[in-house]
């Protein structure tokens, strides 16, 4: 028997929501699901390569071995989650929260993050 192996690939471009200090990515639910968050589990580890942020769910007990790997907890948003992406982060990434569109695609369990061309 052969393994079926399931691939699923979303992109979407959205502009970046204001909160105080930091700005935020809206998650829809389905999103989320997709990278396996659960209302029990929603600690990501972050990322920056290439000027690409990506994030990944990690469970409750794999905190340890990802202990030393910038974490963020997602904050509950209605039916989804808000990513909490600060200015520091924003300008590793050369987006100008005000005017640029990011691109977020999600391709497996992980979540990417860039400015959108």
């Amino acid at each position: 028997m052969n393994a079926i192996s399931l691939h699923c690939r979303y992109v979407l471009k959205k502009l970046l929501t204001t909160n105080g200090n930091s700005w935020h990515l809206y998650i829809k639910k389905p999103v989320a699901q997709l990278m396996g968050i659960t209302p029990d589990e929603y600690t990501v580890i972050i990322n920056i390569e290439n000027k690409t942020l990506y994030v990944k769910k990690i469970k409750n007990n794999e905190f340890e071995q990802f202990k030393d790997l910038m974490h963020k907890k997602l904050l509950k948003r209605g039916s989804g989650y808000g990513l909490s992406l600060q200015v520091a982060l924003l300008e590793l990434l050369e987006i100008n929260p005000e005017k640029d569109m990011v691109e977020y695609e999600v391709n497996g369990q992980v979540l990417t993050i860039k400015k959108a061309d």
